[in-house]
Protein backbone atom coordinates (compact mmCIF):
# COMPACT_ATOMS: atom_id res chain seq x y z
CA UNK A 1 0.00 0.00 0.00
CA UNK A 2 2.77 2.45 -0.84
CA UNK A 3 2.35 5.84 -2.51
CA UNK A 4 0.34 6.42 -5.66
CA UNK A 5 1.28 3.09 -7.22
CA UNK A 6 -1.92 1.47 -6.02
CA UNK A 7 -4.81 1.83 -8.47
CA UNK A 8 -8.48 1.60 -7.53
CA UNK A 9 -8.78 -1.85 -9.08
CA UNK A 10 -5.86 -3.03 -6.96
CA UNK A 11 -7.55 -1.72 -3.84
CA UNK A 12 -10.79 -3.50 -4.72
CA UNK A 13 -8.94 -6.76 -5.38
CA UNK A 14 -7.05 -6.54 -2.08
CA UNK A 15 -10.28 -5.96 -0.14
CA UNK A 16 -12.03 -8.85 -1.90
CA UNK A 17 -9.11 -11.22 -1.28
CA UNK A 18 -8.95 -10.30 2.40
CA UNK A 19 -12.71 -10.62 2.84
CA UNK A 20 -12.69 -14.01 1.12
CA UNK A 21 -9.93 -15.16 3.48
CA UNK A 22 -11.90 -13.83 6.47
CA UNK A 23 -15.04 -15.65 5.27
CA UNK A 24 -13.13 -18.94 5.01
CA UNK A 25 -11.77 -18.46 8.53
CA UNK A 26 -15.24 -17.67 9.89
CA UNK A 27 -16.54 -20.95 8.43
CA UNK A 28 -13.64 -22.79 10.09
CA UNK A 29 -14.34 -21.01 13.40
CA UNK A 30 -18.05 -21.90 13.29
CA UNK A 31 -17.30 -25.54 12.53
CA UNK A 32 -14.63 -25.71 15.24
CA UNK A 33 -16.95 -24.17 17.83
CA UNK A 34 -19.50 -26.90 17.13
CA UNK A 35 -16.85 -29.53 17.95
CA UNK A 36 -15.01 -27.40 20.51
CA UNK A 37 -13.83 -29.04 23.74
CA UNK A 38 -13.00 -26.23 26.18
CA UNK A 39 -10.78 -28.55 28.20
CA UNK A 40 -8.35 -29.15 25.32
CA UNK A 41 -5.57 -26.56 25.26
CA UNK A 42 -4.68 -27.45 21.68
CA UNK A 43 -8.16 -26.55 20.41
CA UNK A 44 -8.25 -23.29 22.37
CA UNK A 45 -4.92 -22.22 20.84
CA UNK A 46 -6.06 -23.16 17.35
CA UNK A 47 -9.23 -21.08 17.70
CA UNK A 48 -7.17 -18.15 19.00
CA UNK A 49 -5.09 -18.36 15.82
CA UNK A 50 -8.26 -18.36 13.71
CA UNK A 51 -9.77 -15.37 15.54
CA UNK A 52 -6.52 -13.39 15.37
CA UNK A 53 -6.24 -13.99 11.63
CA UNK A 54 -9.86 -12.95 11.09
CA UNK A 55 -9.04 -9.70 12.88
CA UNK A 56 -5.99 -9.23 10.66
CA UNK A 57 -7.94 -9.82 7.43
CA UNK A 58 -10.75 -7.45 8.42
CA UNK A 59 -8.38 -4.75 9.69
CA UNK A 60 -6.36 -4.90 6.50
CA UNK A 61 -9.56 -4.72 4.43
CA UNK A 62 -10.64 -1.52 6.19
CA UNK A 63 -7.16 0.00 5.80
CA UNK A 64 -7.14 -0.79 2.08
CA UNK A 65 -10.68 0.54 1.60
CA UNK A 66 -9.67 3.89 3.14
CA UNK A 67 -6.45 4.20 1.13
CA UNK A 68 -6.32 7.67 -0.52
CA UNK A 69 -9.74 8.58 0.93
CA UNK A 70 -9.38 12.18 2.19
CA UNK A 71 -10.73 13.48 5.48
CA UNK A 72 -9.96 13.43 9.19
CA UNK A 73 -12.35 10.54 9.93
CA UNK A 74 -10.76 8.32 7.25
CA UNK A 75 -7.33 9.17 8.64
CA UNK A 76 -8.24 8.16 12.23
CA UNK A 77 -9.96 4.91 11.18
CA UNK A 78 -7.13 3.96 8.81
CA UNK A 79 -4.53 4.71 11.49
CA UNK A 80 -6.44 2.61 14.03
CA UNK A 81 -6.89 -0.49 11.86
CA UNK A 82 -3.36 -0.32 10.48
CA UNK A 83 -2.14 -0.26 14.09
CA UNK A 84 -4.34 -3.29 14.87
CA UNK A 85 -2.59 -5.21 12.08
CA UNK A 86 0.83 -4.38 13.51
CA UNK A 87 -0.21 -5.52 17.00
CA UNK A 88 -1.87 -8.72 15.78
CA UNK A 89 1.18 -9.89 13.79
CA UNK A 90 3.40 -10.73 16.81
CA UNK A 91 0.35 -12.10 18.63
CA UNK A 92 -0.30 -14.54 15.78
CA UNK A 93 3.31 -15.79 15.70
CA UNK A 94 3.23 -16.03 19.51
CA UNK A 95 0.08 -18.20 19.49
CA UNK A 96 1.56 -20.38 16.73
CA UNK A 97 4.67 -20.93 18.86
CA UNK A 98 2.54 -21.98 21.86
CA UNK A 99 0.43 -24.26 19.64
CA UNK A 100 3.52 -26.10 18.41
CA UNK A 101 5.06 -26.28 21.90
CA UNK A 102 1.89 -27.86 23.26
CA UNK A 103 1.74 -30.36 20.41
CA UNK A 104 5.35 -31.33 21.13
CA UNK A 105 5.31 -31.50 24.93
CA UNK A 106 1.58 -31.62 25.89
CA UNK A 107 2.59 -29.94 29.14
CA UNK A 108 0.58 -26.92 30.32
CA UNK A 109 3.15 -26.00 32.99
CA UNK A 110 5.84 -25.76 30.32
CA UNK A 111 3.43 -23.68 28.26
CA UNK A 112 2.98 -21.26 31.17
CA UNK A 113 6.77 -20.81 31.39
CA UNK A 114 6.93 -19.90 27.70
CA UNK A 115 4.03 -17.48 28.16
CA UNK A 116 5.84 -15.65 30.98
CA UNK A 117 8.87 -15.19 28.73
CA UNK A 118 7.04 -14.08 25.58
CA UNK A 119 4.16 -12.02 27.00
CA UNK A 120 6.40 -9.04 27.95
CA UNK A 121 7.69 -8.98 24.36
CA UNK A 122 4.11 -8.66 23.10
CA UNK A 123 3.52 -5.78 25.50
CA UNK A 124 6.68 -4.07 24.22
CA UNK A 125 5.45 -4.47 20.62
CA UNK A 126 2.06 -3.01 21.60
CA UNK A 127 3.73 -0.04 23.27
CA UNK A 128 5.81 0.43 20.13
CA UNK A 129 2.62 0.70 18.06
CA UNK A 130 1.10 3.27 20.41
CA UNK A 131 4.27 5.39 20.27
CA UNK A 132 4.19 5.06 16.46
CA UNK A 133 1.16 7.38 16.30
CA UNK A 134 3.56 10.18 17.28
CA UNK A 135 6.96 9.05 15.97
CA UNK A 136 5.84 7.30 12.74
CA UNK A 137 8.81 4.92 13.02
CA UNK A 138 6.82 1.88 11.77
CA UNK A 139 4.34 3.45 9.35
CA UNK A 140 2.58 6.73 8.67
CA UNK A 141 -0.25 8.17 6.58
CA UNK A 142 0.49 11.19 4.40
CA UNK A 143 -1.77 14.18 3.66
CA UNK A 144 -3.66 12.05 1.10
CA UNK A 145 -4.29 9.34 3.69
CA UNK A 146 -1.87 7.03 1.88
CA UNK A 147 0.09 4.41 3.82
CA UNK A 148 3.92 4.47 3.92
CA UNK A 149 6.40 2.24 5.72
CA UNK A 150 8.56 3.83 8.40
CA UNK A 151 12.31 3.36 8.98
CA UNK A 152 11.79 0.60 11.58
CA UNK A 153 9.26 -1.38 9.55
CA UNK A 154 11.72 -4.05 8.42
CA UNK A 155 13.37 -4.58 11.84
CA UNK A 156 9.90 -4.90 13.40
CA UNK A 157 8.78 -7.53 10.88
CA UNK A 158 12.10 -9.35 11.31
CA UNK A 159 11.62 -9.51 15.10
CA UNK A 160 8.06 -10.81 14.68
CA UNK A 161 9.08 -13.52 12.24
CA UNK A 162 12.04 -14.53 14.40
CA UNK A 163 9.41 -16.32 16.49
CA UNK A 164 8.78 -18.58 13.49
CA UNK A 165 12.50 -19.35 13.34
CA UNK A 166 12.51 -20.24 17.05
CA UNK A 167 9.47 -22.46 16.47
CA UNK A 168 11.21 -24.31 13.63
CA UNK A 169 14.31 -24.81 15.76
CA UNK A 170 12.16 -26.32 18.53
CA UNK A 171 10.48 -28.65 16.01
CA UNK A 172 13.83 -29.90 14.70
CA UNK A 173 15.42 -30.25 18.15
CA UNK A 174 12.42 -32.17 19.51
CA UNK A 175 11.61 -34.18 16.37
CA UNK A 176 11.97 -37.48 18.28
CA UNK A 177 9.05 -36.44 20.49
CA UNK A 178 6.81 -35.84 17.49
CA UNK A 179 4.75 -38.54 15.82
CA UNK A 180 6.05 -39.14 12.27
CA UNK A 181 2.70 -38.23 10.70
CA UNK A 182 2.67 -34.95 12.68
CA UNK A 183 6.18 -33.82 11.82
CA UNK A 184 5.66 -32.71 8.20
CA UNK A 185 2.41 -30.75 8.86
CA UNK A 186 4.25 -28.87 11.62
CA UNK A 187 7.16 -28.10 9.31
CA UNK A 188 5.08 -27.00 6.32
CA UNK A 189 2.42 -25.07 8.24
CA UNK A 190 4.23 -21.73 8.11
CA UNK A 191 5.55 -22.10 4.54
CA UNK A 192 2.59 -20.28 2.86
CA UNK A 193 2.91 -17.48 5.43
CA UNK A 194 6.65 -17.10 4.84
CA UNK A 195 6.33 -17.08 1.03
CA UNK A 196 3.45 -14.58 0.89
CA UNK A 197 5.08 -12.36 3.53
CA UNK A 198 8.34 -12.19 1.57
CA UNK A 199 6.38 -11.24 -1.57
CA UNK A 200 4.46 -8.56 0.34
CA UNK A 201 7.62 -7.11 1.88
CA UNK A 202 9.62 -7.01 -1.35
CA UNK A 203 6.87 -5.82 -3.72
CA UNK A 204 5.01 -2.64 -2.76
CA UNK A 205 1.28 -2.65 -3.43
CA UNK A 206 0.86 -6.39 -2.87
CA UNK A 207 -0.39 -7.52 0.54
CA UNK A 208 -0.75 -11.29 0.66
CA UNK A 209 0.54 -12.04 4.17
CA UNK A 210 -2.86 -12.69 5.75
CA UNK A 211 -3.94 -14.78 2.77
CA UNK A 212 -0.83 -16.89 3.42
CA UNK A 213 -1.66 -17.29 7.11
CA UNK A 214 -5.24 -18.19 6.15
CA UNK A 215 -3.95 -20.91 3.83
CA UNK A 216 -1.64 -22.14 6.59
CA UNK A 217 -4.51 -22.30 9.10
CA UNK A 218 -6.65 -24.12 6.54
CA UNK A 219 -3.87 -26.73 6.15
CA UNK A 220 -3.77 -27.21 9.92
CA UNK A 221 -7.58 -27.43 9.99
CA UNK A 222 -7.55 -30.26 7.44
CA UNK A 223 -4.84 -31.96 9.48
CA UNK A 224 -6.90 -31.63 12.67
CA UNK A 225 -9.97 -33.10 10.96
CA UNK A 226 -8.02 -36.12 9.71
CA UNK A 227 -6.34 -36.45 13.10
CA UNK A 228 -9.69 -36.59 14.89
CA UNK A 229 -10.66 -39.57 12.77
CA UNK A 230 -7.63 -41.63 13.79
CA UNK A 231 -6.48 -40.22 17.13
CA UNK A 232 -7.67 -40.76 20.67
CA UNK A 233 -8.56 -37.27 21.90
CA UNK A 234 -7.34 -37.81 25.48
CA UNK A 235 -3.96 -39.47 24.99
CA UNK A 236 -3.19 -38.20 21.47
CA UNK A 237 -2.26 -41.75 20.51
CA UNK A 238 -3.70 -43.62 17.55
CA UNK A 239 -7.13 -45.14 18.18
CA UNK A 240 -8.44 -48.61 17.39
CA UNK A 241 -9.79 -47.52 14.02
CA UNK A 242 -6.35 -46.27 13.00
CA UNK A 243 -4.78 -49.51 14.25
CA UNK A 244 -7.02 -51.55 11.96
CA UNK A 245 -6.20 -49.28 9.01
CA UNK A 246 -2.48 -49.43 9.80
CA UNK A 247 -2.52 -53.23 9.89
CA UNK A 248 -4.51 -53.50 6.66
CA UNK A 249 -2.19 -51.14 4.77
CA UNK A 250 1.09 -52.13 6.37
CA UNK A 251 0.65 -55.85 5.99
CA UNK A 252 -0.14 -55.44 2.30
CA UNK A 253 3.00 -53.40 1.72
CA UNK A 254 5.34 -55.30 4.03
CA UNK A 255 8.74 -56.44 2.86
CA UNK A 256 9.62 -60.13 2.70
CA UNK A 257 10.56 -61.68 6.05
CA UNK A 258 9.58 -58.49 7.91
CA UNK A 259 8.61 -59.30 11.50
CA UNK A 260 6.81 -57.34 14.18
CA UNK A 261 6.66 -57.14 17.92
CA UNK A 262 3.10 -57.04 19.26
CA UNK A 263 2.83 -55.62 22.77
CA UNK A 264 -0.41 -55.32 24.74
CA UNK A 265 -0.46 -53.21 27.90
CA UNK A 266 -3.19 -53.03 30.53
CA UNK A 267 -3.27 -50.63 33.50
CA UNK A 268 -3.65 -52.51 36.77
CA UNK A 269 -6.49 -51.49 39.10
CA UNK A 270 -7.62 -48.72 36.79
CA UNK A 271 -11.25 -49.11 37.83
CA UNK A 272 -10.27 -48.71 41.48
CA UNK A 273 -8.43 -45.48 40.65
CA UNK A 274 -11.53 -44.15 38.91
CA UNK A 275 -13.77 -45.21 41.80
CA UNK A 276 -11.60 -43.91 44.65
CA UNK A 277 -9.78 -40.90 43.17
CA UNK A 278 -12.28 -39.88 40.51
CA UNK A 279 -12.35 -39.85 36.74
CA UNK A 280 -10.02 -36.85 36.54
CA UNK A 281 -7.31 -38.96 38.19
CA UNK A 282 -8.15 -41.79 35.80
CA UNK A 283 -7.58 -39.43 32.87
CA UNK A 284 -4.23 -38.39 34.38
CA UNK A 285 -3.20 -42.05 34.55
CA UNK A 286 -4.04 -42.58 30.87
CA UNK A 287 -2.20 -39.42 29.80
CA UNK A 288 0.86 -40.30 31.93
CA UNK A 289 1.03 -43.80 30.44
CA UNK A 290 0.71 -42.39 26.92
CA UNK A 291 3.65 -40.04 27.53
CA UNK A 292 5.78 -42.90 28.87
CA UNK A 293 4.93 -45.00 25.82
CA UNK A 294 5.97 -42.19 23.46
CA UNK A 295 9.29 -41.65 25.25
CA UNK A 296 10.09 -45.36 25.71
CA UNK A 297 9.48 -46.51 22.14
CA UNK A 298 11.01 -45.14 18.96
CA UNK A 299 9.06 -42.47 17.09
CA UNK A 300 8.43 -44.84 14.18
CA UNK A 301 6.66 -47.45 16.30
CA UNK A 302 2.86 -47.62 16.11
CA UNK A 303 1.33 -46.88 19.53
CA UNK A 304 -2.44 -46.95 19.99
CA UNK A 305 -5.05 -46.84 22.70
CA UNK A 306 -6.93 -50.04 22.01
CA UNK A 307 -9.83 -49.26 24.29
CA UNK A 308 -10.43 -48.26 27.90
CA UNK A 309 -7.17 -48.85 29.74
CA UNK A 310 -5.60 -51.12 27.11
CA UNK A 311 -2.82 -50.06 24.74
CA UNK A 312 -1.14 -51.82 21.83
CA UNK A 313 2.32 -51.23 20.38
CA UNK A 314 3.33 -52.61 16.98
CA UNK A 315 7.09 -52.37 16.49
CA UNK A 316 9.62 -53.63 13.98
CA UNK A 317 11.57 -56.53 15.46
CA UNK A 318 14.11 -59.01 14.18
CA UNK A 319 13.79 -61.29 17.17
CA UNK A 320 11.92 -61.90 20.41
CA UNK A 321 14.86 -60.35 22.27
CA UNK A 322 14.24 -57.01 20.55
CA UNK A 323 10.74 -56.90 22.03
CA UNK A 324 11.96 -57.98 25.46
CA UNK A 325 14.50 -55.14 25.48
CA UNK A 326 11.82 -52.60 24.51
CA UNK A 327 9.45 -53.85 27.24
CA UNK A 328 12.27 -53.71 29.79
CA UNK A 329 12.98 -50.11 28.79
CA UNK A 330 9.29 -49.26 29.19
CA UNK A 331 9.04 -50.89 32.64
CA UNK A 332 12.14 -48.97 33.71
CA UNK A 333 10.49 -45.70 32.62
CA UNK A 334 7.42 -46.55 34.72
CA UNK A 335 9.62 -47.32 37.72
CA UNK A 336 11.39 -43.96 37.37
CA UNK A 337 8.02 -42.20 37.05
CA UNK A 338 6.76 -43.78 40.29
CA UNK A 339 9.98 -42.89 42.12
CA UNK A 340 9.63 -39.25 41.08
CA UNK A 341 6.60 -38.86 43.36
CA UNK A 342 4.95 -36.45 40.92
CA UNK A 343 1.55 -38.05 41.47
CA UNK A 344 -0.36 -39.33 44.49
CA UNK A 345 -0.79 -42.68 42.75
CA UNK A 346 1.66 -45.23 41.33
CA UNK A 347 1.42 -46.58 37.81
CA UNK A 348 1.29 -50.37 37.44
CA UNK A 349 0.78 -52.30 34.22
CA UNK A 350 0.47 -55.86 32.97
CA UNK A 351 2.16 -56.64 29.67
CA UNK A 352 1.90 -59.40 27.12
CA UNK A 353 4.03 -59.55 24.00
CA UNK A 354 5.18 -61.85 21.23
CA UNK A 355 6.89 -61.89 17.85
CA UNK A 356 4.55 -61.80 14.86
CA UNK A 357 5.81 -63.27 11.60
CA UNK A 358 3.11 -62.92 8.89
CA UNK A 359 4.95 -65.44 6.70
CA UNK A 360 3.93 -68.17 9.15
CA UNK A 361 0.35 -67.79 7.97
CA UNK A 362 -1.19 -66.74 11.29
CA UNK A 363 -3.61 -63.83 11.25
CA UNK A 364 -2.99 -60.77 13.39
CA UNK A 365 -6.13 -61.53 15.44
CA UNK A 366 -4.79 -64.96 16.39
CA UNK A 367 -1.50 -63.45 17.55
CA UNK A 368 -3.33 -60.66 19.37
CA UNK A 369 -5.46 -63.18 21.28
CA UNK A 370 -2.29 -65.01 22.26
CA UNK A 371 -0.66 -61.76 23.42
CA UNK A 372 -3.83 -60.92 25.35
CA UNK A 373 -3.63 -64.24 27.22
CA UNK A 374 0.04 -63.56 28.02
CA UNK A 375 -0.94 -60.19 29.41
CA UNK A 376 -3.46 -61.79 31.77
CA UNK A 377 -0.83 -64.29 32.87
CA UNK A 378 1.40 -61.34 33.71
CA UNK A 379 -1.48 -59.78 35.64
CA UNK A 380 -1.88 -62.99 37.65
CA UNK A 381 1.87 -63.12 38.28
CA UNK A 382 1.86 -59.55 39.60
CA UNK A 383 -1.15 -60.30 41.75
CA UNK A 384 -3.38 -57.63 40.26
CA UNK A 385 -7.08 -58.49 40.49
CA UNK A 386 -8.75 -59.48 37.19
CA UNK A 387 -11.13 -57.04 35.58
CA UNK A 388 -14.73 -57.39 36.69
CA UNK A 389 -16.11 -54.64 34.48
CA UNK A 390 -15.12 -52.55 31.51
CA UNK A 391 -13.07 -49.61 32.80
CA UNK A 392 -14.30 -46.08 32.42
CA UNK A 393 -11.99 -44.05 30.21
Amino acid sequence: MEGQEVFDIDTVLQVIINLFAAALLIVIAINENQQFNRHLTRERLFLLMVYTNILLCLSDSVAWALENVPGWFSYVVNQFFSSISFVALPVLTYIWFLYIMYNIFRDEKKLEKYEKIIRPLILVCSAFIIINTVTCHLFYLDENNCYHRGPLFYPYVLVCFSMLVVTYVMIIVNRKRIRPDHFMPMVFFAVPTIITSIISILIYGIALSWVGTTLAIFIIYLFIQSQRMGTDYLTNLYNRRQLNEFLANHMRGRRNNEKYGIIMIDINQFKQINDTLGHAAGDEVLIALAKLLRTSFRSGEFISRYGGDEFIVVMSANSYDDITAAVKRFRSAIEQFNKSGLKTWDLSVSIGYDLYDPSEGKSFDVVLNHVDSLMYKDKARIGAPPKTAEPNA
